[in-house]
């Protein structure tokens, strides 16, 4: 988790670097998309600094209120970030009209290639982190960034566009139409974060295949085991394992509750499943 947290400060600083960019560029040239880019990364920024709230409360001990941790609360503030995205794309779909077409310099796209190299790196960053750490706070900033990575290659062409608009006078529109594009492309990511976290609320079932045969291949090492069943439950960067398993009939209770001990303390021994708590039926068939 500490490496979590290192990763969402990194981005915060980094994001606030390119919002500021961005908005004082969009203002000076007079570019409407490149501002509405700016708003969208000073959304990312936002977002980063109740991300890093969140990740302390994730890390809070269990309670005899909540006795599964506190990781669900990822999804709410992932819900939180959703319904800002909300709002902010409509300020940028109605912002955007209204105003007069400007030709930008070129030296625009200099800085337009600055700001995608820096959030180029912090994406990459963010994504081996959470895919190595499973946390679906990084990985929500990731799509959320990555959607900012999208606008700002829109707002290169815009500026490419906006060259030949004394020629091609319908191109001086262009600025007008990507800043309303990059509106739907905060609005798109905004929905998708909604509905996906919407349902890691009411609790989801993981069905990565992978990890649900990794989870098989060590609770079978026992022979006395002839069949299980798994439902593996979404807590934000960890699982609540729900276990049924078959036993031999001929084994003694005894012997089926060290099973049961035995098992479970495999599972929590291979870190890597990030497997926090575990629930283990016992029974004679499926």
């Amino acid at each position: 988790m500490k490496e979590e947290s290192k990763v969402l400060t990194y981005s915060m600083i980094n994001n606030l670097i390119i919002s500021i960019i961005k908005l004082i560029g969009g203002v000076f040239f007079g570019l409407s998309s490149l501002f509405a880019d700016g708003m969208h990364t000073f959304s990312d920024f936002f977002t980063d600094i109740v991300c890093i709230g969140t990740a302390k409360i994730t890390k809070k001990k269990p309670t005899k209120s909540h006795p599964f941790g506190f990781g669900k609360v990822e999804y709410l503030t992932n819900l939180f970030v959703g319904i800002i995205l909300l709002s902010l794309a409509i300020f940028i779909i109605v912002n955007a009209f209204g105003k007069d077409a400007i030709i930008p310099p070129v030296s625009v796209l200099g800085l337009l290639l600055l700001v995608f190299i820096l959030k180029l790196i912090a994406i990459l960053v963010m994504h081996n982190v959470g895919k190595k750490t499973h946390s679906q706070l990084l990985i929500t900033s990731v799509k959320e960034s990555s959607a900012d990575l999208y606008s700002t290659i829109g707002v290169m062409i815009i500026t490419i566009l906006l060259q030949f608009s004394k020629q091609i006078p319908i191109l001086k529109y262009s600025d007008i139409l990507g800043s309303v594009l990059i509106g739907i492309i905060v609005l798109k990511t905004a929905f998708n974060i909604i509905i996906a976290n919407s349902l890691s609320v009411i609790g989801e079932i993981e069905e990565d295949k992978e990890l649900i045969e990794n989870i098989k291949q060590v609770v079978l090492k026992d022979s006395n085991i002839d069949n299980l069943k798994i439902t593996l439950i979404k807590y934000g960067a960890y699982y609540k394992l729900q276990l049924t398993l078959v036993l031999n009939p001929n084994l003694t209770l005894k012997e089926a509750t060290q099973i049961e001990k035995s098992v479970k303390k495999r599972i929590l021994q291979h870190r890597s499943l990030n497997i926090k708590y575990v629930t283990i039926f016992i029974t004679d068939k499926i």
